[in-house]
């Protein structure tokens, strides 16, 4: 058979270790589709393309390889960019490839035409397009290489279908580059070092930056070894063990009080990986106001970006951090240490069932019954935060999220991601009935493919955390937040193949979890939950992170 581009993608991608792809096609993408059946690559055929960004993106955070989605032109393409900038937001490795029309139709307003790199440049590390069949490889070679390198993120290569289905020979083997330089600067590491040493309350603040670039064993043993406390972003949960009450909780708007209320008295903070965005820091000038800031990250835009910075350090985190570990000394700091007990055991008493809940006490059952290698995968809401304040990551890759974007419709199609990167374990979904509608069509794709994932819906039968902030801060105007309760999710998900059974979170849920759990393929819990159920404590608009309130 004559070589022709679509088999250079192929023999590209299989290069670069693809074993799964997700997709949908379109006509311009059908000479690569006509290839991939009967190929190594294992084709996820999703019901909407969003999906299938959303769920390379899922495939690569629980893996930490490149996760990868193709689309065809036009409206395929479009459809795939709220994933890629969710990728894009969480520093997630994907390649996207979409299929465009031929190169004599451009600007010709071509059926399903659209300049989808122009659409992406903003929300990737680089898009290609490829005019020429002698080019694929090379492009490829090139997406995967950023998509994985630095800081990690999306990369688009859109290949016209006359490219796809021109006349090929074979195409030189990968030769192998160079490994990037490490930026080498001990003398900026020891002025870090020697900040921390001399220190009397320092914080650790570890954000996603850290699971990204596999330095979780590293950063594990600094706290041990120097004895220091850490709080962490959003991204960063489940980063680092949290031996002898060193972890802190989570900072920002969501967050733990602990966390935000020692960020503000510390008086040294080192972020490793971390931003700074306002979801975590609130009112910038008001963050941390007594602490000399050190900040280590890979990405020299993402250093003094958003806050002053006094010990700034590029570099790779992982060698970074691993040349730290001898030069910090392993204080006891007593009197820190003890203030954090009391403030711990303080805030933790002003909290009914932590914050969150019977939702929460739902999360935690949910967690008990499942192996503990087990990948929660939360959606956006109040559903994410009663998740990521109740789940306990065993492992950093066992809890994904929607960080910077907070895409609803995220869990689902990510899930499904998970489950194909790491099927020998358990993938289960914490979504509100907001984002489970954004992309419920993907049931079929989980009954289509027999994935035992495991859904629990938290169906309020409204925005949640719409209807609460309303409720605090719009004087209880609740406009636009009522989805209803003309829908039986239940009916919904058998309609798909997919069984299931609806419980009330104010009852014994233990049966219908153990039903969930025991069963082989995929399960759907409706779990109904009073509106005036929230999560706490939150900060107002316009209040710092030590203005948090634990209620009404």
């Amino acid at each position: 058979m004559e070589l022709i581009g679509a088999d250079i993608v192929l023999k590209t991608l299989i290069e670069e270790g693809v074993e799964a792809i997700f997709g949908y096609p379109g006509a311009n993408t059908l000479p690569l589709h006509d290839r991939l059946a009967g190929s190594p690559i294992r084709h996820y055929l999703m019901r909407h393309e969003q999906a299938a960004a959303h769920a390379a993106d899922g495939y690569a955070r629980a893996t930490g390889k490149v996760g990868v989605c193709l689309s065809t032109s036009g409206p395929g393409a479009t459809n795939l960019v709220t994933g890629i900038a969710t990728a894009y937001m969480d520093s997630t490795p994907m390649v996207a490839i979409t299929a465009q029309v031929d190169s004599d139709l451009w600007g010709r307003d071509a059926f399903q035409e659209t300049d989808i790199i122009g659409i992406t440049m903003p929300i990737t590390k680089h898009s290609f397009m490829v005019r020429d069949p002698g080019q694929i490889a090379s492009a490829l070679r090139q997406a995967f290489q950023l998509a994985s390198t630095g800081r990690t993120g999306p990369v688009l290569v859109d290949i016209p279908k006359d490219v796809l289905t021109a006349p090929c020979s074979e195409q030189p083997k990968k030769t192998q580059t160079a490994a990037p330089q490490k930026i080498a600067n001990r003398e900026q590491l020891e002025k870090i070092a020697q900040a921390l040493n001399r220190s009397e309350r320092p914080v650790l603040l570890i954000g996603g930056g850290v699971k990204l670039g596999d330095a979780c064993e590293k950063l594990t043993e600094l706290v041990t070894t120097g004895k220091l406390p850490f709080v962490t972003t959003m991204m960063g949960i489940g980063s680092v063990a949290s031996p002898n009450g060193y972890n802190l909780g989570f900072i920002g708007t969501h967050g733990n009080e602990l966390a935000n209320h020692m960020i503000h008295h510390a008086d040294f903070i080192l972020a490793l990986g971390a931003r700074f965005t306002e979801r975590s820091t609130s009112i910038v000038a008001e963050f941390a106001p007594l602490a000399t800031v050190a900040q280590i990250d890979i990405d020299p835009t993402s250093i003094g970006k958003n806050l002053h910075v006094d010990l700034p350090y590029v570099g790779d985190l992982s060698d970074a951090i691993a040349e730290l570990i001898p030069l910090i000394d392993a204080r006891e700091r007593n009197e820190w240490m003890e203030r954090i007990r009391t403030e711990r055991q303080a805030k933790e008493d002003k909290l009914i069932d932590g914050g969150c809940g019977q939702a929460g006490h739902l999360i935690r059952s949910v967690q008990n019954a499942l192996p503990k290698e087990a990948i929660a995968v939360a959606d956006v809401g109040l559903n994410q935060i009663w998740t990521v304040r109740t789940w306990k990551p065993k492992s950093p890759r066992s809890l994904l999220a929607s960080g910077g974007m907070g895409t609803m419709g995220f869990s689902v199609p990510a899930a499904i991601g998970a489950k194909v990167g790491a099927p020998d374990r358990a993938a289960v979904v914490f979504c509100g009935d907001g984002g489970f509608y954004m992309n419920i069509q993907e049931l079929a794709t989980i009954s289509t493919y027999r994935l035992p994932i495991k859904i629990v819906v938290i169906n309020n039968g409204h925005l949640g955390m719409i209807r609460q902030m309303q409720d605090l801060f719009y004087d209880a105007r609740f406009a636009e937040s009522n989805l209803g309760d003309k829908v039986d999710l239940v009916m919904v998900a058998k309609g798909f193949g997919i069984p299931g059974e609806r419980v009330a979170v104010d009852q014994d849920p233990a049966e219908a979890i153990a039903r969930m759990t025991a069963a082989e393929g995929p399960y759907l819990i409706e779990a109904m939950v009073d509106p005036d159920s929230y999560v706490y404590p939150i900060i107002p608009p316009g209040c710092s992170n030590v203005e948090m309130i634990c209620g009404k």
